[in-house]
């Protein structure tokens, strides 16, 4: 029979009772006898919590903290009843079972200075890192005082095992929050780690669709700012203005102009310049690219950057040299939102800043390419970068690359087809590409320009959707710009007037001038011919102009043949039709085409001009080119 000590006595006498009196009694022997000895002090403990007694519970558990954390080695079951109690303390509210109900309430009975002591032991002997930063959490949240010794070390070990999911969730949604008004001191590394991890999360959470995406996105730059300014106390920097969402791109590039300003003498180490430049960049970049997307009902269109339609008579070089050196003024058509220009110059700005050197370009490039959801709006950002800033060359090379792989033919045709204009090179391609562009017209109608050909002086480009009437437009004013500067030639031909006159029909009275121009040069000549006239002229007002000229001027030849669809009026199919030396039939003729072409006055003429551009696109390429 082994033969026991006297504590073990003690302790065996106490477990053997039924009565929990007695067991108390033989226990208070023991404590009094062997205060220093853990079985007895642990079995008074476990006595207590059969009991269900939680304060006498915690004043036994914090004697024995108190006494045996510094023994060479805690004994197992002390270790196995904190983890017990840390775990309870980590469910949630409502959902723990009776026995965490237990732990949790006895943790309330044990001073702060125990309950510290119980969480670093916990700590301590952790084996698994994302066990010990929960604990280290728990910890300072409920000892907030405790904050500058601890999360320190805390941040660094979640910054060190930033590629898993868990620890990188743990950083930015609970150990910054938790230390956010309590800054501590940091190394700077460290916080430009920090600062990078917190970025790509919220940013990667912007590019994830979700019910409420505009609240998304909005509170994720509130905490981008938030975690920009926590950075910027820690390492003294001066303070950057706060997220307002209405606010215009342009006050933050002010104040950063201010920080690079105000920055040492190699403003390309400072990361203050680095982190706010970008934040701007991509926050200017993301309303950029939403205001170059208009959603409808049932689609979605985009919208592009092209140029103006300024002077393509100008010569090439020129011009070329002119788009380099002018800083342009980017103008909005239609419901494309009047604050895209902002954004899109807001956007270029942080990106020369950001490549001002190659210091700032490898760290910028290392923040983007942390993120993959933002490849794309970098693709279309370049593109329209190079429009901007008048590098040609750069535009074609990026619309034939594989930066354009998601971008559909007929964008990319209209790009290369304004691109031709303002590099002058007005030929055959030009054409083909304005058929290909009309054979893929998109079905939504949308509006005409109204900034297509404006501003002479400085060099302009526009905003323009992709939207059947736009893209109309946009070729028809190219052609009328093309054609009109030939009003001034004495030998301008009557095709080109005729052309002229048909295209002067869209977005009515927009071109009524010319149209005016126009009508003194037939009457100054005294004569107009236009085979086609009742094919394609079918505005009211210019009818009627012709109707005037026919009964107010009879020394005016005009020569207009009968198309074949005009219901063979007078079987004058091919029969020239004029206002001297012509016979009765021929003039019932002319009154029957001018009410003939009034009667069509409705009829659409988005189509009608797509129709003539197709068939008449050869005579207004040779219209272009006669001398």
């Amino acid at each position: 029979m082994e033969v026991l000590s006297s504590e073990k006595y003690l302790i065996a006498r106490a477990k053997e009772t039924t009565d929990p009196y007695t067991a108390k009694a033989w226990i208070i022997a023991a404590k009094t006898l062997f205060p220093n000895d853990f079985g007895v002090q642990f079995e008074a403990y476990e006595i207590e919590k059969n009991a269900n007694n939680f304060e006498e519970a915690a004043k036994c558990l914090s004697y024995i903290i108190m006494t045996f954390q510094n023994a060479h080695q805690t004994p197992a079951s002390l270790l196995n009843e904190i983890s017990l109690m840390t775990s309870a303390l980590r469910v949630p509210e409502g959902t723990t079972t009776p026995e965490q109900e237990f732990y949790v309430k006895m943790f309330q009975y044990i001073s702060y200075e125990v309950q510290h002591k119980i969480l670093l032991l916990t700590a301590a002997h952790s084996n698994n890192n994302l066990d010990h930063c929960r604990l280290i959490l728990l910890l300072l949240k409920r000892f907030p005082q405790a904050i500058s010794t601890h999360a320190p070390r805390l941040l660094e070990t979640l910054v060190q095992n930033i590629t898993i999911p868990s620890f990188k969730e743990m950083l930015v949604q609970e150990a910054i929050p938790l230390v956010y008004n309590r800054p501590p001191d940091l190394p700077s590394k460290l916080v430009h780690q920090i600062m990078a991890v917190c970025f790509e999360y919220y940013l990667n959470q912007m590019l994830t669709e979700t019910e409420d995406k505009a609240r998304t996105i909005a509170d994720c730059w509130r905490k981008i700012f938030e975690i920009l300014e926590f950075c910027g106390t820690i390492l003294k920097w001066e303070p950057f203005v706060p997220y307002k969402k209405g606010w215009s791109k342009d006050i933050y590039w002010q104040k950063i102009i201010q920080i690079v300003q105000s920055a040492p003498p190699r403003p390309s180490e400072n990361k203050q310049i680095l982190f706010c430049a970008t934040i701007v960049f991509v926050l200017s970049l993301q309303d950029y690219i939403n205001f170059s997307r208009l959603k409808g009902k049932d689609n979605e269109v985009e919208v592009i950057l092209v140029e103006g339609l300024k002077d393509l008579k100008i010569d090439v070089k020129r011009r070329q040299m002119e788009s380099v050196l002018e800083i342009p003024q980017v103008v909005v058509n239609g419901p494309v939102n009047p604050d895209a220009p902002n954004c899109l110059v807001t956007s270029y700005n942080c990106w020369q800043l950001l490549h001002s050197n190659e210091i700032l370009k490898a760290d910028f490039t290392q923040l983007i390419i942390r993120i993959p959801g933002l490849s794309l709006w970098i693709q279309k950002f370049l593109i329209d970068l190079s429009v901007y800033v008048g590098q040609h060359e750069e535009t074609h090379s990026l619309l034939q690359s594989q930066n354009a792989r998601n971008m559909s033919q007929l964008e990319k045709n209209v790009r290369l087809f304004g691109l031709a204009l303002v590099q002058g090179t007005i030929n055959v391609h030009l054409f083909e590409l304005m058929n290909n562009i009309l054979q893929n017209l998109p079905a939504t109608n949308g509006h005409y320009l109204q900034n297509v050909a404006l501003y002479p002086a400085p060099r302009v480009l526009m905003l323009m959707p992709l939207t059947k009437r736009s893209i109309l437009h946009y070729i028809v004013q190219t052609l009328i710009t093309l054609l009109k500067a030939k009003l001034s030639d004495p030998e301008c031909s009557n095709g080109v007037i005729g052309n002229l006159l048909v295209l002067c029909q869209l977005n009515w009275p927009h071109e009524s001038t010319i149209v005016e121009i126009i009508f003194e040069i037939i009457k100054s000549r005294r004569q107009f011919s236009y085979p086609i006239w009742t094919s394609y002229v079918v505005n009211v007002e210019i009818v009627e102009e012709f109707m005037y000229l026919w009964q107010n001027c009879p020394d005016i030849k005009l020569e207009l043949a009968l198309s074949s669809s005009s219901n063979n009026l007078a079987a004058a199919g091919s029969r020239r039709i004029g206002t001297r030396g012509v016979d009765k039939g021929a003039k019932e003729d002319f009154k029957q085409a001018i009410r003939q072409q009034i009667s069509r006055s409705n009829e659409d003429l988005d189509e009608l001009l797509v129709q003539f551009l197709q068939q008449q696109h050869m005579t207004l390429l040779q219209n272009i080119f006669e001398k």
